[in-house]
């Protein structure tokens, strides 16, 4: 029995050769003068043609010649054959294909697409000019060139760090590789083509220097962010809080040899623009009178004032601190608040000059309305204003109107009380009691038993004037003294 089975096994597998024999024999005879199935040509189905029937189909499909070139952004271009003398040899490489096709045994279909160069000829310089003035190159307004962009760091205004921006590749061709491309197809006698295939035309754009995939680009964007990622924050006081963000810091970062770095002139820029924000010491100001009429009054020393040295070493220790990049990770992957907190430094702020209230920009109301001292000049009077009304008042002499010894019009803040003080000028040295201080050029509230105040009138400053400080009569100091306080407004008009 196993003889049997064995012999019928062989005599099986004879017939299965004999007859696999027999198609290799009549694909072989029957494709010997014709091209394979599943033959394409430079885009042409020439399957089962003889060779000149294949070449006549060519010619035909090519008789009324034209190449169709895409490119980015929707550009287009048609070269028509006839503009460029465009006349189409198939060539002997044609026959030597179908010999190479047919060298070897045809036992199994198998598609077949081959790119293939004839002897196309064309007027050249025609072709230039058709390709270097047309829009793919020149542009239009409907078909802007644009150059590429290569990948850079850029901070994030939605994430908050520094992320990688992608490169941006354009749609600049590089003239000599558009030139080449368009000529290999006509080489190839194609119908269409398109030039943002990568594979078939690599290198016809124009391409960022930098891509997104260098580890370089991944490095900086590190740097950058360990460097960029603090966030500062000052207590102003009375909940006012001034804060310095990784979006300021991204600004004022230098790159350089694998190293990212501050710009401390920006820095520092930063914190004199901060301390500018919030001064008011020479602010014009808006103060209502003694009259119940507003009066604008110039500047002086009253008001808010930073300490500019302070601040700025405050915002360098903060903001050029190293971190531990575990940190920057960790709130890059999950930027929570709870991770913010690691990158934040607190800072309380440090004045030169503070006043009663807060209150900054142009037109600062930073005085306590209910309580200040005003000084008219014109009327030579002295108004105490105690909770919003004139609580004493008195008269007074100011300082002569002449170079160097005219009172100060301004807003200034009282800075001392002294029982007893001496002035001094060059020619003279006077001790007085109840001394005030107004400014700290010597300008204060002080009894003048010298004045005539028996005679006073509101012109007699003009002859009778002072060095500049507020003569009052002893009597009218010693008030003074007793209800002006230290650091209240003081308004001389």
């Amino acid at each position: 029995m196993k003889k049997k089975v064995l012999i019928g096994s062989a005599i099986s597998v004879a017939v299965i050769l004999l007859v696999l024999g027999a198609i290799i024999v009549y694909r072989n005879i029957h494709y010997n003068d014709i091209w394979y199935d599943s033959t394409i040509v430079n885009g042409i189905d020439i399957s089962g043609l003889t060779v000149d029937e294949a070449k006549n189909k060519i010619l035909n499909d090519k008789r009324d010649y034209s190449l169709n070139i895409s490119a980015r952004n929707n550009g287009a271009l048609m070269i028509v054959g006839s503009d460029i003398g465009y006349q189409l040899n198939i060539g002997e490489e044609f026959d030597k294909l179908f010999e190479a096709q047919h060298s070897g045994i045809y036992i199994f279909p198998t598609k077949s697409s081959y790119d293939l160069k004839y002897n196309a000829s064309y007027d050249k310089e025609k072709l230039k000019d058709i390709l270097f003035n047309c829009e793919l190159i020149k542009g239009s307004d409907t078909y802007p060139i644009e150059k590429p962009v290569p990948a850079k760091p850029e901070f994030s205004e939605e994430k908050q760090y520094f992320v990688c921006k992608q490169e941006f590749l354009g749609n600049k061709l590089k003239k000599k590789a558009f030139l080449a491309a368009v000529e290999s197809s006509l080489m190839e006698a194609r119908s269409e083509i398109n030039l943002d295939d990568a594979e078939h035309f690599p290198d016809v754009y124009k391409k960022p220097s930098r891509f997104s995939t260098d580890p370089k680009i991944t490095k900086q964007v590190n740097a950058c962010n360990n460097t960029a990622l603090k966030f500062v924050v000052w207590d102003l006081g009375n909940g006012l809080k001034e804060k310095l963000t990784p979006k300021t810091i991204a600004t004022w970062i230098n790159y350089k040899d694998g190293l990212a770095s501050i710009d401390e002139a920006k820095l520092t820029k930063w914190v004199e623009n901060f301390c500018l924000k919030y001064k008011t010491v020479d602010k014009n100001r808006t103060f209502v009178s003694h009259t119940g009429k507003k009066v604008k009054v110039p500047a002086g020393d009253y008001g808010w004032q930073l300490n500019y040295d302070k601040t700025l070493e405050q915002a360098k220790s903060s903001v050029l601190k190293e971190l531990d990049s575990e940190i920057i990770e960790t709130y890059i992957a999950d930027p929570s608040q709870e991770n913010k907190r690691s990158l934040t430094f607190k800072k309380k702020a440090v004045y030169l000059a503070t006043a009663a209230k807060q209150s900054f920009g142009q037109n600062p109301e930073d005085w306590d309305p209910d309580n200040y001292t005003e000084v008219s000049l014109a009327d030579q009077m002295v108004y105490v204003h105690r909770g919003g009304k004139v609580a004493f008042k008195c008269k007074c002499i100011t300082g002569l109107p002449v170079a160097g010894r005219q009172t100060t019009k301004g807003v200034f803040f009282i800075k001392e009380h002294r029982d007893a003080y001496t002035l001094k000028g060059a020619d003279y040295e006077t001790p007085v009691v109840n001394w005030v201080r107004i400014t700290w050029s010597g300008t204060g509230f002080h009894p003048a038993t010298w004045q005539p105040w028996s005679r006073w009138s509101k012109t007699l400053y003009k002859t009778r004037g002072s060095h500049g400080c507020v003569n009052l009569h002893p009597d009218d100091a010693k008030k003074i003294y007793e209800l002006t306080k230290y650091k209240e407004a003081v308004f001389i008009h």
